[in-house]
């Protein structure tokens, strides 16, 4: 696992060990051996740096104050600084705390966001093409726009070509097939 530098880093949650009156509404508890997930701790000049790993693609970074851990069982507190990246850091606190509040419970499963169909990119940029070639630009200006700075040599150029296609292509698309992404599914039958 990775160190980092304190203030470098948006997502680290500060936390002190509470002493007093926040000791009796205990939130949460320094207990890495009952949290159920990989930890590791190192000192380091900003304090003591534990990184709680409960799930491949989720971690928590926490900054005690001091040279060691706090004692097991001792209730901890988050020092939420309100700088540009507070926004953040609340979230990571808020994040950590619904963690450490019930280890246990395997956290919701992530979906990957959807990588771009080839088909789609396409479409995306057909729809781009269209709408610069209804703004009144030029073969060459849409090249430009889309795709990137055309040849010296336009006129006989396969770029030409190129957007002259990818125009036709959407506005055959946009007169025909687009009309179908508006349309009810149609069922199949079982047969």
């Amino acid at each position: 696992m990775l160190f980092w530098n304190a203030d470098a880093t948006a997502r680290i949650v500060r936390v002190v060990a509470a002493a007093g009156p926040a000791a009796g509404r205990a939130l949460a508890r320094f207990e890495p051996d009952v949290w159920g997930a990989r930890h590791i701790g190192r000192l380091t000049p900003d304090g003591y740096h534990l990184i709680v790993a409960p799930d491949v693609c989720i971690r928590h970074h926490l900054l005690l104050p001091g040279h060691e851990p706090p004692a097991p069982g001792a209730i901890l507190t988050p020092c939420i600084p309100w700088d540009e990246w507070h926004p953040e850091r609340l979230e990571a606190a808020r994040a950590f705390w619904h963690f450490a509040a019930r280890p246990r419970v395997s956290p919701a499963p992530r979906t990957p966001p959807p990588r771009p169909h080839s088909r789609s990119l396409k479409i995306a940029y057909m729809a781009w093409a269209l709408d610069l070639a209804s703004a009144g630009a030029s073969e060459r200006d849409i090249h430009r726009a889309v795709i990137g700075e055309p040849p010296a040599a336009w006129e006989d150029s396969g770029a030409r070509s190129r957007i002259r296609t990818l125009l036709a292509t959407a506005r055959r698309w946009r007169d025909g097939a687009a009309i179908q992404l508006l349309l009810p599914q149609r069922r199949a039958l079982a047969g």
